[in-house]
């Protein structure tokens, strides 16, 4: 029995041996294919997750670099806008300077009876040496007197030894003394004068050199910061 078993089984696998081998290679194929596919399936899958933080790290950068960029564009015009205003201020300062004149006009027609200086000299008028720290201009009274330059009226003093005073700041650094003055001055505290206007006219108000040998005059000074200077170095007569 077990013989005619085996011939039997034996005579199957001649019939439908290939058959078999074929079923065999065809689920081995199959069970190939589907690993395969799986693995491409999970390779695919793990591409685009890379590739999905490959592009997440791209726009992080780029957005870093944007914000980079926008900080440096934003110290550049900073940067330009300061050099602009430096630059501006500068030019400002310069025009200034180059606007503000140093040419004095002559305070009143006449001719220099005692000139500037800062050692004593004598006075008739008080019989005492003293230094003469500005022009004292011969000149008729009731001659007017005029602003030496632009500037802003600081003082009017009535009641001086030098008599009714004027003093102009020039606001340059320059104050002008404008003093001997009648006591209708023609100006106030605080207004504003062009270089030429009328201010005054020669009088006879001064304590000091009231009996001076040269007569009417106006006494004119110059004042640099606080010091007293020669008005030569300004006007000429």
């Amino acid at each position: 029995m077990d013989k005619k078993f085996s011939n039997k089984a034996v005579n199957f696998f001649k019939k439908e041996g290939f058959y078999i081998i074929l079923f065999i290679c065809l689920c081995i194929v199959a069970t190939v294919a589907l690993l395969t596919a799986r693995n491409n399936k999970n390779q695919s899958a793990e591409l685009q997750n890379s590739k999905a933080t490959e592009q997440k790290q791209v726009k992080q950068t780029a957005k870093a670099d944007n914000k980079s960029s926008s900080s440096y564009d934003n110290a550049l015009q900073v940067k330009k806008s300061s050099n602009t205003n430096t630059n501006a201020q500068q030019k400002t300062s310069k025009e200034v300077s180059s606007s503000v004149s140093t040419s004095f006009q002559k305070p009143v027609e006449g001719v220099i009876a005692r000139g500037f200086s800062e050692d004593p000299v004598y006075w008739d008028s008080t019989a005492t040496y003293r230094p003469n720290l500005g022009y004292d201009i011969q000149t008729d009274l009731g001659k007017p007197v005029f602003a030496a330059m632009d500037g802003k009226v600081e003082e009017v003093n009535t009641a001086t030894q030098d008599g009714v005073e004027i003093i102009l700041d020039h606001q340059n650094g320059l104050k002008t003394v404008y003093s001997n003055l009648d006591p209708n001055v023609k100006v106030s505290v605080g207004q504003m004068v062009k270089k030429g206007a009328v201010i005054g006219i020669v009088g006879k108000s001064t304590l000091r050199s009231a009996y001076e040998k040269y007569g009417n005059h106006l006494h004119f000074a110059v004042l640099k910061g606080k010091e007293f200077v020669d008005p030569g170095k300004y006007i000429k007569y």
